[in-house]
């Protein structure tokens, strides 16, 4: 919706007093009617003023507190390593080794791993394609 159907514009010098160095803004505004020239002049005037305020005195905006390691993973942060389609013998191994939930498997570092009993580096990058499947950054 915009009432606003044609404007014209021109800037001419003009003096104040002594002073000439001024410019004058002249506007010509055709409306269809739902309100007058006028109207629409003010109502753009005062959009005009309140996006200026922002840049001349900008509202304080609250830094918002870091959001936990389970928010970044999201729901998926809930399921267990058995869930996200993991051979058996990898998730069991995880599982052994104390990573029940894809949360705690991602807070681990790829180092960690590699110290689990009966994973190697082909069983680390099974569970980097699955998390990173699902979605979910791993081992950073």
């Amino acid at each position: 919706f915009s009432p606003i159907q044609r404007v014209n514009y021109k800037i001419e010098e003009t003096r104040v007093g002594r002073l000439t160095n001024y410019d004058k803004l002249i506007l010509e505004v055709w409306t269809d009617g739902t309100m007058t020239p006028k109207e629409a002049t003010v109502s753009a005037a005062k959009t005009l003023v309140s996006y200026f305020n922002q840049i001349v005195s900008p509202k304080k905006v609250e830094k918002k507190e870091v959001k936990e390691e389970a928010d970044v993973i999201g729901p998926m942060g809930k399921l267990s390593v058995e869930e996200i389609g993991l051979p058996t013998r990898v998730a069991n191994a995880l599982v052994k080794a104390g990573y029940e939930t894809v949360e705690e498997l991602a807070k681990a570092k790829k180092e960690d791993l590699v110290k689990v009993r009966n994973l190697g580096e082909k069983s680390i990058k099974i569970i980097t394609v699955a998390l990173v499947e699902k979605g979910v950054k791993f081992g950073e």
